[in-house]
C-alpha cells in the first residue's frame, strides 16, 4: 500500500469523511409517494445499521485480502459497538479520531479511500446521481 500525503492531509480526508457520513445519514432514503414502501416516507437510514452494513462488508473484503491492520481496527469497532456496558462512540467521532489510532498509514489511507468512495456513492450528485439508496 502507498501512504498518500502528510499526517496533516490524513487529518483533512477524514474529517471530510465524518462531515460526508453526516450528510448522508441525514438524508431521506426514499422520496415521498415511493412505491418500494407502499407511499410512505421513511426519514432516514438507522446510522447504527447503515455503520454496521457497511464495516462488516468491508471487514470481510480486508480479511480476505490479508490486511490484518485494518481488520484489527473494525473488530475493535464492532466490540466496542456490541458492548452492553458502555455506550460506543459515535460513528462520526470514532471517524474523527482515526488519524490517532496507531494505525499503520497506508493501511489508514486505504480505508478512508475505500469508506470515502462508499460514502459518495450514497450522493445524489455522485457517479450514479441518485446513489444506491433513493428509489426512482
Amino acid at each position: 500500500m502507498t501512504v498518500v500525503g502528510t499526517a496533516e492531509d490524513l487529518v483533512e480526508r477524514v474529517s471530510r469523511l465524518a462531515n460526508l457520513w453526516r450528510a448522508v445519514v441525514s438524508r431521506p432514503v426514499h422520496p415521498v409517494g415511493c412505491t418500494c414502501m407502499g407511499h410512505f416516507l421513511i426519514p432516514a437510514m438507522n446510522p447504527q445499521d447503515m455503520e454496521a452494513d457497511i464495516l462488516d462488508y468491508m471487514r470481510s473484503r480486508y480479511a480476505a485480502e490479508n490486511i490484518a491492520a485494518l481488520v484489527t481496527l473494525l473488530d475493535a469497532r464492532e466490540r466496542e459497538r456490541e458492548a452492553t456496558d458502555i455506550r460506543p462512540l459515535g460513528f462520526r467521532a470514532w471517524l474523527l479520531r482515526l488519524p490517532a489510532a496507531g494505525v499503520e498509514p497506508g493501511a489508514l489511507d486505504r480505508f478512508v479511500t475505500d469508506l470515502t468512495a462508499t460514502l459518495e456513492s450514497f450522493e445524489p450528485t455522485g457517479p450514479s446521481p441518485g446513489g444506491g439508496l433513493i428509489c426512482t
